[in-house]
């Protein structure tokens, strides 16, 4: 059997692998070991599997193993790739990385049959229905009634064209159809590897890598013909890829300084490539609100996304490098998120840009500069946001992914038609770079990996974070607790397969719940625990529908009173009966008191809130557009500016805390009116304040990941 392994064929029988003018011979070692590595593409092999299938023994030297895979990893070496085709994971095994492709005069002349219309042209049965039409003469009596006949066929074979053209352009109606990709992997840096970027000419790819433990970003360029790469860097900053300019060699980059809260937009000039021409200052931005970015061909506008008001969701925005002019394209919607991911495509006459609203499924719409007509070319069906879509060639429409689902969409002035195919196997993108209408880059949805982090003295001289509970699946949301044996902490933990309620008490950790989930995406289902101020009883959502924990009978109760509300924010209240939640009502919130013992509801007015949180002893605090206000009392506080952009919010008896969820923490000190602001090296994505103000975080570190090449037949 022979079979190609990127640029080698290997030849199974003849032990021998080519290429061009290359050929290298195997011993019958080396010919099983990549047999079996053949057999299974793209998985990792344990070294414990290679000793039963390979040596088939019970034991093998460790030196052995190492010689024998080193030695095929040296054959496989090729002079035209850089990335090796046999990777080492460290502690867990050995892959191939790409996809083997079997090599047979079958696989190349043997037409499939697709569909039902394919199977029904088998020639012996169209060569007998012939014969049987010449040998039988149409008596002319029926000559009317055949020509009626034809006509009426053919009246019904265009009528159901047209229905099936005009379901099409309308996008309803659309037939999924099941497709078998071809994945490689396409970058081989350590860490991850994430949003590629091909130039307009497809001569380039770039993409951003994330070191998993600094979360330092950097950003490289790949010539695809021979895998030239070269990395970027700007002093003093991170560097991480925005886009390609429109029909240009040169790529604009986003270079920020955590510490220092300075970002900048960058082009850099790459037509000398591999030599790195000079880098041009574009626009400040500001790291936490400004989004995709993208030069026009003639260097005269940047086209991106930016929130001037969360509340108000983000806009697209010109800005003119001649005249330092900011202009609207797109207005930002009025509801949190907005435009974001705009891209311009080829020909420069249109952007195509992400609608999402939130809890509402995402839209891709298209706007031509010279009519100013919108139009909409895609609707999502579930409500998981995807950056995953870029433009085909020529301006003649776009490809979309949602899940594993890969919608081709095509337009003109007159229809829209959508071509989906699910692919196999299933893939989650979360950006994608389309090469052609058959081809594309993708890096994959989910890139970070969530822990447990306690900080004590985070403002101090000398802060202290602590890793807790750490699995090699996600841990996240935490709160403390009491129960019989006294304090422990409850918490969210993938380490079982999915999204399961945890606790930890006294070196022990103890899976509490034992959940079924609809489907296989179970990711992140299990959130929002809110602990009561006596920490006896938690609040937390399951599948978008809340439920109770109560401790001390160990049991959950469904808040079945709670379904179908719109439910922003919620808090329990000081007397643990009762919480408080941000309940949306058209487009205006309202704040409202739940008994869950008499489920009265009581309306708490003159509060316009956009969050809620509580301290460590109940008391219930909201959050508005520029005030912290403490339910109790009324008590308000002015938030300081950077406080009122935050999606993070803590509070104890003395502090207010707030963070941007990228690497900045702040807190104000309720007394004194002073603000202190720290850098943490992780994402703080949610935390709790105890009384003595220690914090536990849910941080996020980027995984180590690859961009990977999918190609697809149809």
């Amino acid at each position: 059997m022979n079979y190609q392994i990127g640029p080698w064929q290997f030849i199974s029988n003849r032990c021998v692998i080519t290429s061009n003018n290359l050929e290298r011979e195997l011993d019958p070692l080396l010919v099983k070991l990549l047999l079996h590595f053949v057999n299974k593409p793209q998985q990792i092999v344990s070294r414990q599997a290679l000793i039963e299938s390979v040596w088939q023994q019970s034991y093998v030297d460790d030196n052995a193993i190492n010689r024998a895979i080193s030695e095929l990893r040296k054959q496989l070496a090729h002079p035209t790739e850089k990335a090796p085709l046999l990777k080492t994971h460290y502690r867990k095994g050995y892959s191939l990385t790409v996809v083997p492709e079997q090599l047979t005069r079958e696989s190349v002349t043997e037409k499939p049959v697709n569909s039902i219309s394919d199977s029904a042209t088998d020639t012996t049965n169209s060569d007998d229905f012939t014969a049987a039409t010449i040998s039988k003469p149409v008596p002319e009596k029926n000559i009317k009634t055949l020509l009626a006949y034809t006509l009426l066929v053919i009246t019904c074979i265009c009528s159901i064209v047209w229905l099936v053209l005009f379901y099409t352009s309308e996008g309803a109606g659309d037939v999924v159809k099941q497709v078998t990709v071809n994945k490689v992997a396409s970058t081989w840096n350590i860490g991850s590897e994430v949003h590629p970027e091909l130039s307009s000419d497809k001569h380039y790819l770039a993409y951003t890598n994330v070191e998993p433990e600094q979360d330092f970003n950097r950003a490289f360029v790949k010539r695809l013909s021979d895998q030239r790469e070269v990395e970027i860097t700007y002093p003093g900053f991170q560097v991480s890829i925005l886009s390609w300019q429109l029909n240009q060699h040169a790529v604009l980059l986003q270079a920020t300084n955590l510490k220092q809260q300075q970002c900048e937009m960058v082009l850099v000039d790459l037509s000398q490539f591999p030599i790195i021409g000079d880098a041009k200052l574009i626009k400040k931005c500001d790291l936490r609100y400004t989004g995709y970015a993208q030069l026009d061909q003639n260097g005269e506008y940047v086209y991106y996304t930016e929130y001037k008001n969360e509340q108000d969701g983000s806009g697209l925005y010109k800005f003119d490098l001649e005249l330092q002019k900011e202009s609207i394209v797109i207005p930002p919607p009025g509801v949190m998120y907005g435009v974001i991911m705009p891209r311009l495509s080829h020909s420069g006459k249109k952007i195509a840009y992400i609608l999402s609203q939130k809890g509402q499924p995402f839209s891709v719409f298209s706007y031509d500069f010279n009519t100013r007509e919108t139009k909409r070319l895609f609707k999502a069906k579930r409500r998981t946001i995807s950056f995953a879509f870029d433009w085909l060639s020529n301006d003649k429409g776009v490809i979309v992914f949602e899940d594993s689902d890969l919608s081709s969409i095509t337009f003109n002035e007159n229809n829209i038609i959508k071509h989906t195919l699910n692919v196999t196997p299933a893939i989650s993108p979360y950006y994608i770079a389309v090469q052609s209408a058959n081809s594309l880059f993708y890096s994959a949805n989910k890139t970070q990996a969530f822990s447990l982090i306690k900080a004590t003295d985070t403002f101090g001289d000398n802060p202290a974070y602590e890793p807790l509970y750490k699995s090699d699946n996600d841990d996240y949301s935490i709160v403390e607790v009491i129960n019989k044996a006294g304090p422990a902490h409850v918490f969210v933990s993938e380490r079982s397969g999915s999204s399961q309620l945890w606790i930890a008490q006294n070196g022990l950790t103890k899976q509490l719940s034992f959940f079924n989930y609809d489907d296989d995406s179970s990711t992140y289902k299990l959130r929002g625990l809110k602990v009561s101020p006596n920490k006896r009883r938690i609040l937390l959502i399951k599948n978008k529908r809340f439920s109770l924990y109560d401790l001390s009978t160990q049991k959950f109760y469904p808040l079945e009173m709670l379904s179908g509300r719109k439910i922003e924010s919620y808090i329990w209240s000081k007397n643990n009966e009762s919480i408080i939640y941000i309940e949306q009502l058209d487009s205006k919130n309202r704040v409202v008191e739940l008994n869950l013992l008499t489920r009265d509801t009581c309306v708490i007015e003159d509060i316009k809130a956009n969050k809620l949180i509580s301290d460590s002893e109940g008391n219930a605090y909201a959050i508005t557009l520029d005030q912290l206000i403490r339910l109790a009392d009324k008590q308000s506080w002015a938030l300081p500016k950077n406080a009122r952009k935050a999606n993070v919010y803590g509070v104890s008896k003395d502090y207010f805390y707030y963070s941007d969820s990228i690497s900045r923490i702040a807190r104000l000190n309720l007394k004194e009116g002073t603000v202190q602001d720290t850098h943490v090296d992780f994402r703080p994505i949610t935390f709790e304040v105890s009384s003595d103000n220690e914090i536990l975080f849910t941080g996020a570190k980027y995984k180590d990941m690859q961009i990977i090449q999918i190609s697809w037949d149809e």
